[in-house]
């Protein structure tokens, strides 16, 4: 009853779905099964994780660390070995011996010290009775900026100028 209300009737149904295959085998690529036949045959191959036919390596040649980083073309610049080291030498070559040098180490380390400007030591001081230490540039008991020439520099001619100290 329902499907006459609308003219939906087997007979109309039917013919309808003729007319819907028509259409379709007029519109159907022509070269469809070609396609499904390429397909499958490019699809086979990739089937397992990787490539699917790859020569297994023999032991000897087994991977090394680094062996696949490119390499570097040999330098061609002359300057290159010109500051090298001299080579180690042999394990068999034997040392120089009689060699004497005429310096007295000794006095002149005394020399060299004796000559040297003492360290200025730097001021601290005792935080506790048992005389514990501590730098007093750290603790913040002495400003910073007195120490800074430029500052020091107007300093001094602001109080030469004005006369005041």
């Amino acid at each position: 009853a329902c499907s006459q209300d609308y003219g939906l009737t087997p007979e109309y149904l039917l013919q309808r779905r003729e007319e819907v295959k028509k259409a379709q085998e007029e519109y159907d690529n022509y070269f469809r099964e070609q396609v499904k036949l390429e397909k499958e045959v490019n699809k086979a191959p990739s089937k397992t994780m990787g490539p699917a036919k790859v020569d297994v390596p023999s032991p000897q040649k087994y991977l090394l660390k680094h062996s696949k980083e490119p390499k570097l073309a040999e330098s061609t610049c002359p300057a290159f070995g010109l500051h090298s080291k001299p080579p180690i030498p042999a394990r068999t070559d034997k040392p120089l011996m009689g060699l004497h040098s005429n310096k007295n180490f000794i006095k002149t380390n005394a020399v060299e010290n004796i000559m040297t400007v003492p360290k200025k030591p730097q001021p601290v001081y005792a935080y506790t009775k048992k005389g514990d230490k501590q730098l007093l540039e750290k603790s913040g008991l002495i400003p910073k900026y007195i120490k800074k020439k430029m500052l020091l520099y107007s300093m001094h001619t602001k109080h030469t100028v004005h006369g005041t100290y």
